[in-house]
C-alpha cells in the first residue's frame, strides 16, 4: 500500500477517530524501513511509493495481534464484571 492509502485506511478503520498526517506517517514509514519491518516495492509510478511487510514485520505483527486479542478478552471480562456490579446497584 502507498502512504496516502495507509492514511485513508487508518482513518476509515478507526471511523475517523484516528487521523495521521503526512509528516507523521512518513516518519513512521522511515522508522519501519530502518527496522526492516517494511520494504519499498518496485513500482512503475515514481510518485507513489508502495510498501509491503517483510517476513520480520509479519512475525512481529502476528505477535502483536495475538497480544491485543488477549487484552480484549481480559477487557471483556472486566466489562462484564463492571456491568454486573452496576446491575446490582453497586458502584
Amino acid at each position: 500500500m502507498h502512504g496516502y492509502g495507509v492514511m485513508q485506511e487508518v482513518q476509515e478503520l478507526s471511523q475517523g477517530e484516528m487521523i495521521i498526517g503526512p509528516a507523521s506517517l512518513y516518519t513512521i514509514i522511515k522508522k519501519l524501513q530502518n527496522a526492516d519491518l517494511i520494504q519499498l516495492m518496485d513500482s512503475d509510478e515514481e510518485r507513489r511509493k508502495t510498501y509491503s511487510l517483510t517476513l520480520k514485520g509479519k512475525e512481529i505483527l502476528k505477535k502483536d495481534i495475538k497480544r491485543r486479542i488477549t487484552m480484549v478478552e481480559h477487557g471483556k471480562e472486566a466489562l462484564k464484571y463492571l456491568e454486573e456490579e452496576s446491575d446490582h446497584g453497586e458502584v
